[in-house]
């Protein structure tokens, strides 16, 4: 670990990432054995899309998995971290189509779907596992030999029977709706997937004139295109500017067809006019209003986003361009009243970006209410917990107000839906005959239904189709029944309603169970200025490039400290170089003890707690706080407090404190019971840091001690807090530090050279008796950390000519001889005033009876404790005020 000079080299994570992850595969530690013995835990990924690139999102959430799986692994669990990949119906389709037209000049159309398909698993086969290896380069240890495609075949039966299973239940339906339209994609969308974006647009005033030639009404509308479609205008019952137009007939402009003026609650007297176009074809809420009256509903939007034939002189014209013909066609008839400038909310697709139609349409629906409600019962009642809990009233407030589910989609690549369709003699549908659901094609000359199943179909059954559901055979039932329900889901808010509700609702019904206990919410991640990050913007950052320049620990361990529960992440590149200054800071540590060791030497402590030194007594009493700090944190999914704490343990106590102290003298050896001992606290370190950062805890692992063949830390047992510990000494060592730390900061306050040895006094209280002869016997502490050459300790010592002084609790330190008597009065007097007025706010506090009366005891006696405390210290600093004064 030195270079050709001797310098300590610093840790190169490209010499070590690639080896350890190939050697833990052979191994098969990354493989979960039901018939182990062990209880089990288990993570399902969330299924990244096959045409998907390791992002900042991924490897994020891989991480949090990952060190989960690692810890329960180290635990004695039976982990299983179940990886796969998503088909991505949508994504994946315009990925190979793009890639068709630019490399064959075609369409899918061109191919036919058959041909198409084949295309599609084709590019699968070349890109699909693309992502699956990046995450390799992260570090994540799932059982890749479980990974599973939701196409593959034993995923479609599970798809299919799920649709046969709810269609028999009466749960799916089909039926001719209004749904979310994507011109774009040519498919329908669900209401999830549409996202409602405010748009700068236009209010229309438009005149209908009324049938029998007695004047007009004018209708509002941000939608003129629209109205060839109109089948009526509403106004409120209780509008009375309007009671005598109720049932009259007006003109339709620009199609010459009378529709009628109908009265509903529904129009709101206070927006435009007050009167409504009532157009069922292409709005939601109209389209109730339609069938109420029974109005007829048709459709004057094509699929492609183009006016229907209906439309007359504008048929064939993209509808935003038919706007601008309308609009101007109405204002050289006189119809156009005004415009005015309005704020609307639009429909857009989440993927496409395409503004969404709502367009009358034949599709496949799922009833949801019934599904929801036992989903709603298993957060309520505690069986699935949220991590932060705040997620829980998004979850309550989607399900209670859940809609229907399109789950139709005008694709090719997907899940076929499981219907059949009865043919005529010219092997076209025969609808009278109606359809059947069947998983095979239950007669010869049936044909299938085109459409596809929505993506979240197939993914809402992952928790337990990856297991093998629906088979029945003993070794797949032995599998469901070990490894479901799973223990956590890890993931970002943004699918709390694509799929984590989902596969709640879904697991329920299908298996009796949930699909897992707790949900951990992770924050999502922005730049550093708080934008998503995209391509547009350009301010993405590939975790590959990260990894490459910092290593995938670094990377890992930074992610961890930013993950506080369900805050987003303002992510800036440069903070990764605290994870590869940690690294280095690990890397070395091992150095300071690692040189002494023997090649192939076992080094074991011998002494008990009692004959260590105090430094040693505190670090042993240090790490079992940590140890059993840490296992709270993890537990809680408090990754980042781990995170800390480990970093605070490692960098501070150990190396900053432990190491300095333990260290030889330049020239001199380590004793063999100091070398077992830092063995001993850094071997448990590294076990602890392990599951955030695997490769560099693996190297170090086996520098360490002899290992035998397959002795990895990553399947090593984790730490257990020892009762083992001083307390006590645990103490006086935390006294000790909090002087040495106040004689550094005077020495950096007055500019004294590093080298210059000073003269301490150190005067404790009479309660802090007890602290005066552990303070001397360890001079060589204050030596080595102070450069301390006399060191004088007792009760209520005087304080000595010419020197400065600082409080540590109840005791003063004086440091003799290096500052200017001017200038520490001038000090003594701001630290006086800045405390007196501390004392002042807890005086006052505690002088109000509301606070008194209802703060809890411990919180009353805590503010009585620092009335004690800054009364202590101001008669020490007034004392020290006086006596300089006087020089």
């Amino acid at each position: 670990m030195k270079d050709k000079r001797g310098r300590t080299s610093p840790y190169d994570p490209k010499t070590t990432e690639a080896r350890w992850y190939e050697y833990w595969e052979s191994k098969g530690f990354f493989r979960a054995d039901r018939l182990s013995g062990h209880p089990p835990h288990t993570i399902m990924m969330p299924p990244p899309n096959v045409t998907g690139a390791l992002h900042m999102g991924h490897a994020l959430q891989d991480t949090v998995q990952d060190a989960l799986t690692r810890m329960r692994r180290m635990q004695g669990r039976e982990a299983l971290w179940m990886p796969g990949k998503d088909h991505a119906g949508i994504a994946t389709q315009n990925v190979v189509e793009r890639a068709l037209k630019e490399e064959e000049k075609k369409s899918r159309f061109d191919l036919g779907r058959e041909a198409f398909i084949e295309k599609v698993w084709e590019w699968v086969d070349e890109y699909g596992d693309r992502i699956l290896q990046q995450k390799r380069r992260l570090g994540d240890s799932c059982d890749w030999g479980r990974e599973r495609f939701t196409m593959d075949p034993g995923y479609v039966k599970a798809v299919q029977t799920v649709f046969v299973k709810l269609y028999e239940a009466g749960l799916i339906y089909r039926g001719h709706y209004l749904v979310n339209w994507c011109p774009k994609d040519r498919t329908a969308l669900s209401d999830e997937e549409v996202d409602n974006v405010e748009h700068d647009g236009f209010l229309w005033h438009i005149r209908y004139p009324l049938a029998d030639g007695s004047g007009h009404i004018t209708v509002a509308t941000t939608r003129p295109e629209t109205m060839l479609g109109d089948v009526a205008v509403a106004v409120n019952p209780k509008d009375e500017r309007y009671t005598d137009l109720v049932n009259k007939q007006v003109e339709l402009p620009l199609t010459g067809r009378n529709i009628p003026v109908i009265a509903d609650h529904y129009v709101q007297q206070e927006f435009g006019t007050g009167v409504l176009k009532i157009t069922p074809g292409h709005d939601k809420n109209d389209f109730e209003v339609g069938k109420r009256h029974k109005l007829e509903i048709f459709s004057v939007i094509a699929e492609d986003g183009t006016l229907t034939e209906e439309c007359g002189p504008y048929a064939g014209i993209d509808r935003f361009e038919a706007r601008e013909r309308i609009v101007k066609d109405l204002g050289a008839g006189g119809l156009l009243e005004k415009i005015e400038p309005y704020k609307s909310t639009v429909p857009v697709s989440q993927r496409s970006k395409a503004i969404v139609e709502p367009l009358l349409s034949r599709q496949w629906f799922v009833k949801m209410k019934p599904l929801a409600e036992p989903a709603i019962t298993a957060v309520r009642d505690g069986t699935i917990k949220f991590y932060p809990r705040r997620w829980e009233n998004e979850y309550f407030r989607w399900l209670e107000g859940i809609r229907d589910w399109c789950i139709s989609r005008q694709l090719w690549w997907g899940h076929r839906i499981p219907v059949w369709y009865y043919t005529d003699s010219r092997g076209e549908i025969d609808e009278a005959r109606g359809f059947v659901v069947s998983i095979k094609q239950p007669k010869s000359g049936m044909v299938q239904e085109e459409d596809v199943l929505d993506t979240w179909f197939s993914s809402w059954l992952f928790p337990f189709a990856t297991l093998g559901w629906p088979e029945e055979d003993p070794e797949t039932q032995a599998d469901l029944g070990y490894f479901h329900p799973t223990d956590v889901l890890v993931s970002g808010y943004d699918i709390l309603f694509f799929w984590i509700a989902r596969m709640i609702m879904a697991s329920l019904y299908f298996t009796g169970q949930v699909p897992y206990r707790d949900i951990f919410i992770t924050g999502m991640i922005k730049d550093k200025l708080g934008r998503w990050m995209s391509k547009s913007l350009g301010n993405g950052i590939d975790p590959l490039e990260l990894i490459e320049e910092y290593g995938a620990d670094a990377v890992r361990f930074y992610l961890t400290i930013l993950c506080a529960q369900g805050q987003d992440i303002r992510l800036d590149p440069a903070g990764f170089q605290m994870g590869r200054n940690f690294s280095n800071k690990i890397w070395n540590a091992f150095n300071v003890f690692g040189r002494f060791i023997e090649p192939g030497k076992e080094y074991r402590r011998t002494r008990s707690i009692e004959e260590l030194e105090l430094v040693e007594r505190w670090m042993l009493t240090r790490l079992a706080e940590c140890i059993e700090s840490v296992e709270g944190a993890l537990v809680r999914y408090r990754l980042n407090e781990a995170a800390n704490l480990l970093y605070t343990t490692f960098r501070s106590d150990y190396c900053d404190w432990y190491l300095e102290l333990v260290k030889p003298q330049s020239g001199s050896t380590m004793s063999e019971e100091s070398i077992a001992l830092a063995i001993e606290i850094y071997e448990q370190l590294i076990q602890l840091l392990h599951p955030f950062m695997p490769f560099i805890t693996e190297e170090l692992w086996h520098r360490l001690r002899p290992r035998a063949e397959g002795e990895a830390c990553m399947v090593s047992r984790w730490p257990v807090a020892s009762d083992e510990r001083d307390t006590v000494g645990a103490e006086q060592f935390t006294f000790l530090q909090e002087a040495v730390t106040s004689i550094r900061h005077l020495r950096s306050r007055y500019g004294v050279a590093p080298g210059k040895e000073i003269e301490v006094t150190l005067s404790v209280s009479e309660e802090q008796l007890g602290l005066t002869e552990v303070m001397i016997a360890h001079t060589e502490y204050f030596t080595k950390l102070a450069r301390v050459e006399r060191l004088h300790v007792g009760v209520d010592l005087p304080k000595p000519p010419q020197s400065t002084s600082t409080v540590v609790g109840s005791a003063v330190v004086y440091v003799q001889g290096m500052v200017d008597p001017a200038e520490e009065r001038e000090r003594l007097t701001k630290d006086l005033s800045q405390k007196e007025d501390f004392l002042f706010r807890v005086q006052k506090k505690l002088q109000n009876e509301k606070f008194i009366s209802r703060a809890p005891a411990k919180v009353v006696e805590l503010e009585r404790q620092k009335e004690a405390d800054a009364k202590a210290e101001i008669k020490k600093l007034r004392d020290s005020l006086a006596a300089w004064s006087e020089t």
